[in-house]
C-alpha cells in the first residue's frame, strides 16, 4: 500500500513547513523523507521492470563483461559493506563476456547483492562466484547469516513475499526484489535456485555461454 509512505512524507513536510518540527530536528526528518522517496522510486522502477518483462516483448540483448558489472555493483554497495564490516570475496574471472539485456540483467544482479547485504550480519561474508559449466555460466551470490527455513525456500521468489522477519531488522522494500530477479532470469530462458543451510544462503542462476 503506497498510502502509508506517502502519508509519512506529507506529514513530515507539513511539520517542517508549519514549525511543528523544530529546526534542530529538521535534518533528521529530511533524511527520513529522502529515504522514503528513494523507496518509492525503487518500487516504481521495480513495477515497471516487471510490467516490461511480462509484456512478452523481445529482449534487446548486447554483449558486455559480466565480471566488470559485478565489480561495479560491489563498489556501489561500498558504504553499506563498510558500515557492517562485511568481508567480500570475488571468485570471478578477470573478464567474462555474456549476451543478455544489459539493464534488466543489471537489475537482477543488483537485487541479489542488495538482498545478500541486507541479510548478512555485521562482520559477515559476501561471496560472488562465476564458473563455467558444460554449456552454461553459473553465477552464485552467497551470504553468511541466519538461514531461510526449509518450508520457506519454495516461496522466496513469489510476488510480494517477504523473507522471515527474524532474519533481518531491515524490512526495506515490498517483497518484489527476488520476484523481479526470477522474472528477468526466466525472460532470458535461464533458471535460478536457492539453497540455505549451515549459516550460508546462496542464490545461483545460469547464463548462456557465447558461442
Amino acid at each position: 500500500d503506497l498510502r502509508t509512505p506517502m502519508t509519512t512524507i506529507a506529514g513530515f513536510v507539513d511539520g517542517i513547513l508549519d514549525g511543528t518540527i523544530k529546526p534542530e530536528k529538521q535534518n533528521d526528518y529530511l533524511k527520513i523523507i529522502s529515504d522514503e522517496i528513494k523507496r518509492l522510486a525503487r518500487l516504481a522502477n521495480s513495477m515497471l521492470a516487471v510490467s516490461r518483462l511480462e509484456s512478452g516483448r523481445e529482449l534487446e540483448k548486447s554483449v558486455f563483461d559480466v565480471s566488470e558489472m559485478v565489480r561495479r555493483i560491489i563498489i556501489s554497495f561500498e558504504q553499506k559493506l563498510n558500515e557492517k564490516r562485511i568481508e567480500v570475496e570475488l571468485d570471478i574471472p578477470e573478464s567474462q563476456n555474456i549476451k543478455v539485456e544489459h539493464d534488466s540483467f543489471f537489475q537482477a544482479v543488483y537485487n541479489l547483492v542488495d538482498n545478500a547485504v541486507k541479510f548478512c550480519p555485521d562482520e559477515g561474508l559476501l561471496r560472488i562466484s562465476i564458473r563455467t559449466g558444460a554449456k552454461k555460466l553459473y553465477v552464485g551470490i552467497q551470504n553468511s547469516g541466519q538461514t531461510i527455513p526449509a518450508e520457506e525456500l519454495p516461496l522466496v521468489f513469489d510476488r510480494f513475499h517477504k523473507i522471515d522477519k527474524s532474519r533481518s531488522q531491515n524490512r526495506d522494500g515490498w517483497g518484489l526484489g527476488l520476484y523481479i530477479v526470477k522474472t528477468i532470469i526466466g525472460a532470458h530462458g535461464e533458471n535460478i535456485s536457492v539453497k540455505s543451510q549451515d549459516g550460508l544462503t546462496e542464490f545461483t542462476f545460469t547464463l548462456p555461454l557465447i558461442n
